[in-house]
């Protein structure tokens, strides 16, 4: 398992599934922005509107913690790999793409739920634009996996 490959997989996955995101939001006008919804989480800047934080410590914030995150699903997908539990293949990606998007709705559903002041959006919007990034996010990293190491 070569980590620094898995680092730049884990760029390139997180990229796609920010990118995924923010084109859901601009597509259906749900707040899916998942780096303002992070950091506005984690630095409690919900604005008394319920509207999004785009303050630069609430976008750094999400930022460094999306991509954080990403690079340990990278890392788990790097060991399920070596282990040959799963390839770094189509299979793989809707396996762990299934698994992954189940993990982060329950993360996502929880953290709404026990955080005292949550911004007001669509959250069932928000957990299925959050379920199927995570298959854009596998994509992204196995193919940047595979890249790497050809």
């Amino acid at each position: 398992m070569n980590i620094s490959e898995l680092l730049v997989a884990s760029i390139a996955g997180t990229s796609l599934m920010t990118l995924f995101m923010y084109l859901m939001s601009f597509l259906t006008g749900y707040k899916t922005k998942v780096i303002n919804v992070l950091g506005t989480l984690l630095t409690f800047q919900t604005k008394p509107s319920g509207e999004l934080s785009y303050s630069p410590l609430a976008v750094a914030v999400g930022t460094v913690a999306h991509y954080a995150v990403g690079f340990a699903f990278a890392l788990a997908y790097g060991w399920l790999w070596s282990e040959e539990i799963l390839q770094p293949n189509l299979w793989g990606i809707l396996i762990l793409g299934t698994v992954s998007g189940i993990l982060a709705v329950i993360f996502w559903w929880s953290f709404f739920k026990i955080h005292p002041k949550s911004p007001d959006l669509k959250l069932s919007a928000y957990l299925t634009a959050i379920f199927l990034a995570h298959y854009f996010f596998v994509a992204g990293v196995v193919w940047c996996y595979n890249f790497l190491r050809s």
